[in-house]
């Protein structure tokens, strides 16, 4: 590990790995307890067709990228009040959708099949002095907002027609929001597949361990980082591609987990004495 930290791209790498990984479990904690899994995925996927079409345009990435997420963002937050058609299908149908207008338009570019690689994975090892400075300015202004107003960040009622029903749909938009630009600025550093694994397995491995906010917090926190840092490091260590390496890794801790939940229930049900919930 120390050998890896002595090379500056990969001190740049470990740094903005981190940011991503605090600021990403967070906020999966609250996408997973919303029950929005779909969504991080769809906004992500979206923003990666804002990328593709900077690329496309030779535009500032970061731009687009807003866009199409904000834009995105805004469509998602709205509750579904067609009940034959679940919320879950339409992020799915969104997220397929900007799935195939990204590789149609990195179609267009010279070097297509690259691109697509680079925006589902990203290239972390790549990353710049800017990036780290744009998502840790970035990433702590959302911090700052949650933090303020946390209570209020809730997720929607169901009964349509009431005024705390349009209260809390602005709430929700304003998650929904912070999300977006927290993927929109994380997206064009890990790329697609990462950021969704960054959001994701961390909080579903604290969520096996833990009920209280603060511990699944800290809990998330603790399993992207020790995951992303095991990833890079298997990267470095086996030549590896980055973004593969992480997820991989992430993939890893969510089975050590689930296996480590089973033997402690086997355990105290075998003496007789309720396991971890």
């Amino acid at each position: 590990m120390l050998e890896m930290l002595s090379i500056p791209f990969m001190r740049q790498a470990v740094l903005a790995s981190l940011i991503l990984a605090a600021m990403l479990a967070y906020l999966g904690i609250h996408v997973v307890r919303r029950r929005i899994v779909f969504v991080d995925l769809a906004i992500a996927q979206l923003s990666a067709v804002g990328v593709a079409l900077a690329m496309l345009l030779d535009q500032d990435p970061i731009g687009f990228s807003l866009v199409f997420t904000m834009v995105g963002a805004a469509f998602l937050s709205l509750p579904a009040y067609e009940q034959r058609i679940p919320q879950e299908a339409i992020m799915g149908i969104v997220y397929a959708v900007a799935s195939a207008v990204s590789i149609l338009i990195i179609a267009k570019m010279p070097h297509g099949e690259a691109d697509i690689l680079n925006l589902f994975f990203g290239n972390i090892l790549a990353v710049t002095d800017g990036q780290i400075g744009l998502m840790a300015l970035t990433f702590g202004s959302v911090g700052l907002v949650h933090l303020i107003f946390a209570k209020r960040l809730i997720p929607i009622p169901t009964e349509p027609g009431s005024s705390f029903l349009l209260r809390a749909m602005s709430w929700n938009l304003l998650f929904y929001l912070t999300l977006a630009v927290v993927i929109a600025v994380a997206i064009r550093t890990a790329g697609v597949l990462l950021v969704f694994s960054d959001l994701v397995i961390p909080a579903a491995v604290s969520l096996l361990f833990a009920e209280r906010l603060r511990s699944l917090v800290l809990l998330s926190a603790v399993t992207g980082v020790l995951s992303n840092l095991a990833g890079l490091y298997a990267s470095y260590r086996f030549d590896l591609p980055s973004g593969p390496s992480i997820v991989a890794s992430l993939g890893v801790f969510l089975a050590l987990a689930m296996i480590g939940k089973s033997v402690a229930l086997t355990i105290f049900s075998r003496s007789g004495r309720s396991g971890p919930k």
